[in-house]
């Protein structure tokens, strides 16, 4: 898919008459401008919540998958700054842009790890049912679990499972200034869940 962006954008991007186009006064009021064309080619390869920096183009949006990508586009280059489900950064036309991936603006909606670890997890009868203990990140750096202590609320010693990420909303209530979790489990759910356990290279010491 990226391949055929990267193609749909060669066409629009990096031609200079395109960009003069879009701020030429005389052209018929309605030819579609740069922007827009760039906003229906994204959404034609398949990215929703799609935001245009009004002079910079610089690009926030949604992959097909879901993932947030950051792209950048001048008159001579096209450069994928930032996959979050992808390692590889700074996929660019211009070979001094490849670095440019390395550093990114953090959204205040984003949760920080040092947040959530540590949070005590209540279910829909306001019952604490665990403790998040640690993160599980595949290989591209993205969460694939939370790991949570429930031992005490199944009247047992340490047990841990792995529970997805979306499956635990994790918030911030200006009210309290406090990071709260929750999540739609009951005790038989999570008895029945697979224990996780900290072996092999999870046991191993980080120094």
């Amino acid at each position: 898919m990226r391949a055929l962006l990267l193609a749909g954008t060669a066409v629009i991007a990096l031609t200079t008459a395109g960009f003069a186009a879009d701020t030429n006064p005389n052209m018929p009021a309605n030819t579609p401008t740069l922007r827009e064309n760039l906003t229906q080619m994204l959404q034609k390869s398949g990215y929703t919540d799609i935001r245009l920096a009004p002079t910079s183009f610089m690009i926030h949006a949604k992959d097909s998958d879901g993932n947030a990508v950051m792209m950048s586009i001048s008159p001579d280059s096209f450069t994928e700054l930032t996959n979050v489900s992808d390692t590889t950064t700074g996929k660019a036309a211009n070979p001094n842009a490849t670095s440019e991936g390395a550093y990114l603006n953090v959204p205040q909606s984003d949760d920080l790890s040092s947040k959530v670890v540590g949070l005590d997890i209540y279910n829909t009868e306001n019952k604490d049912i665990g403790t998040i203990k640690d993160i599980a990140l595949n290989p591209n750096g993205r969460a694939t679990a939370y790991i949570v202590s429930v031992g005490g609320f199944l009247g047992m010693g340490e047990h841990y499972v792995a529970v997805s990420p979306s499956a635990v909303k994790v918030s911030y209530n200006d009210s309290d200034k406090k990071w709260h979790a929750s999540m739609n489990a009951n005790a038989g759910q999570l008895k029945s869940a697979p224990e996780f356990k900290y072996t092999g290279r999870w046991n191993a010491s980080r120094t």
